[in-house]
């Protein structure tokens, strides 16, 4: 039984290193295991870095376009500029807007705990 289960495993993974190699037509290189290594999946790979071609994470534009945002929204604030009739101190209460109940679902909580206790 253990026999066949690891035949079945070892066409499996011959299968998907068939699909793999489909995808990736240039030679991987390959960890003794048969593994690839881990920056061939990355966003930067040691082949993209030696041809020149960089690839960034978006975090930094993304912290910039906060940053901004939260620069115009201060800005606006400043100033009282209303933008479709809306104004800060209306974002800031849709901010502070809690849909959800949390003191009554506290409660809740702690009866329940309560009575599981007793």
């Amino acid at each position: 039984m253990t026999k066949q289960m690891e035949e079945t495993v070892a066409q499996r993974r011959a299968y998907v290193e068939q699909i793999r190699s489909s995808f990736y037509p240039e030679a991987q290189k390959k960890d003794k295991q048969g593994r690839e290594p881990y920056w061939r999946n990355s966003s930067f790979s040691r082949q993209q870095g030696q041809e020149g071609e960089l690839r960034y994470s978006s975090l930094g534009l993304r912290t910039v376009i906060a940053m901004l945002i939260f620069a115009a929204f201060v800005y606006c604030d400043q100033k009282q500029i209303a933008f479709h009739q809306y104004k800060a101190q209306d974002l800031i209460k849709q901010i502070e807007w809690n849909p959800l109940p949390t003191e009554e679902l506290e409660d809740m909580i702690k009866i329940s705990l309560k009575s599981k206790g007793k």
